[in-house]
């Protein structure tokens, strides 16, 4: 779902409470000054205004009802809203959830990843993650995509790390 008004962390907790389903935002530690000059560090969502949503067709309308025009489903090409491969959506959740500071967030639009090689990473705080190698800002990295919404991109993975699928 794309949430407006940055109400990502509001709309999981309602729709995980009023409507027990389950619910993912992706989150980022930052450190951030507050008015007095003191750093604190902060969770916010990785991705400003997704949120994921394990649902049926059968109860979207609920969600939509719950949501009052505060978001919307991430429509398909045929204009039903879209559906996440489980697959994708386990490798995108194994590596967001690493709270990894090397993790980058590119926008999936016009943007083909699969032109690099698919691996499977071994080791490490990604272990089990596929997904497909590639260059980013001059750096070796392992990008795990959720076709036409978003991407992730790790931070460097040594070689000795991965295993070609």
């Amino acid at each position: 779902m794309k949430v407006f008004h940055n109400k990502a962390f509001k709309l999981e907790e309602e729709i995980s409470s009023q409507l027990g389903l389950e619910c993912y935002v992706p989150r980022e530690k930052v450190v951030v000054e507050n008015c007095d000059g003191k750093r604190i560090c902060k969770i916010r969502p990785a991705v400003a205004g997704l949120l994921f949503l394990k649902t049926s067709a059968e109860v979207l309308k609920s969600v939509k009802a719950l949501t009052n025009g505060a978001a919307m489903f991430y429509p398909a090409p045929d204009g039903t809203p879209a559906v996440i491969p489980e697959k994708e959506m386990t490798m995108f959740r194994l590596v967001t959830s690493a709270e990894d500071d090397g993790l980058e967030y590119i926008s999936d639009a016009g943007t083909d990843y699969s032109v690099g090689q698919k691996v499977r990473v071994l080791e490490g705080p990604f272990a089990g993650a596929e997904g497909n190698i590639c260059r980013i800002k001059g750096n070796r990295r392992l990008v795990v995509s959720i076709h036409g919404i978003c991407a992730v991109a790790t931070s460097y993975i040594p070689a000795c790390f991965l295993e070609k699928i």
